[in-house]
């Protein structure tokens, strides 16, 4: 099952790519802290090179466009949409570019400092990078930067066959070494981690999930996101249409909750103490497969909640009406 690059990307469909001159899309939610209180935060989808790793169940190369990053694009993206006009209180910025923050082919080191500058007035800067990106660049950007800088980084999942077959060109201990340039620089770190990745047997994917959380938060990650793993991307519907693989359904995602007193990580002594979050991300809920509506709409309301208060929980039997997903 192992992927190659060349297999990956001819299993992509033909789509337009984005220009990296065009308006990004942007959109303000609500997140946890760390300290018991809710936060506002602005997505800014920024457009620029692809990424040069070719991860297997990655589709964020769709929003991503050919060829390199022009200097000075984007700045001018950002000029489109962080207008002082269109805000009030500015708190907390996500710079997103499906790829790498710190890959010069992505984001051209010239541009750094003119995009320090339009991010000077939020607290907090939130980019996204694979750990082998975390270099010399990066302590450039923290050093101009006004707010806090955090960087987002995909860990995915510690399971060894699991990281093979996802092709993301790197090992745990590039991730450690990652993390450990990060807080040398008092970077703060954001992880990722996939739900039911291919390579793990259905009945242990979420005892991995919750090793993998556990895994970032010894290694003192601030915020942790799982997110289960989508289609879309060309491989992993490959494997789906040759019954390979099945993606997390929504007693997958429930089973998730109720399993998590029994993990290695005892989830709510961490998010009692605060300063850490841990989050399930509910961005592509609509997408999510099996169940009725009722299901669905109601474990997303539960996880919505556990988010929000930070009080992660399996959910209550009196919330579920019908019996499709038990």
């Amino acid at each position: 099952m192992e992927p190659h690059k060349l297999q990956i990307e001819s299993l992509r469909a033909e789509i337009p790519r984005p220009s990296a001159w065009s308006t990004p899309k942007v959109i303000r939610a609500m997140e946890p802290d760390g300290h018991a209180g809710m936060v506002e935060t602005t997505t800014v989808f920024l457009t620029g090179a692809e990424c040069p790793f070719r991860c297997s169940m990655c589709d964020l190369w769709k929003y991503t466009s050919l060829g390199n990053t022009p200097v000075g694009a984007i700045p001018h993206q950002l000029d489109q949409v962080l207008k002082p006009e269109a805000f009030g209180v500015r708190r907390w910025l996500k710079l997103y570019n499906a790829s790498n923050f710190f890959d010069p082919r992505s984001i051209p080191s010239e541009d750094l400092k003119a995009i320090a500058d339009r991010c000077s007035p939020f607290e907090r800067v939130i980019v996204e990078n694979h750990p082998r990106f975390c270099d010399d660049r990066m302590e450039t950007f923290a050093k101009v930067i006004h707010g806090q800088l955090e960087v987002a980084m995909g860990l995915e999942t510690i399971h060894p066959a699991a990281m093979a077959i996802m092709n993301k060109g790197m090992t745990l201990d590039d991730f450690d070494r990652a993390v450990a340039k990060c807080h040398s620089l008092n970077i703060d770190v954001r992880v990722f981690v996939l739900l039911h990745p291919p390579g793990i047997p259905k009945d242990e994917s979420i005892e991995w999930t919750w090793k993998t959380v556990a895994y970032a938060i010894d290694r003192q990650a601030r915020h942790v996101s799982i997110i289960p793993v989508r289609s879309g991307n060309g491989w992993i519907d490959n494997l789906i249409n040759e019954g390979e693989y099945q993606l997390p359904t929504v007693s997958t995602i429930r089973k998730l909750y109720q399993a998590f007193e029994h993990s290695q990580l005892s989830i709510s002594r961490i998010l009692s103490q605060g300063k850490k979050v841990i989050e399930f991300d509910l961005w592509d809920s609509g997408s999510w497969s099996g169940g009725c509506n009722e299901c669905r709409t109601s474990l997303e309301k539960h996880i919505a909640h556990c988010n929000r208060e930070q009080s992660i929980g399996p959910q209550d039997e009196t919330e579920i009406r019908c019996e499709c997903i038990v």
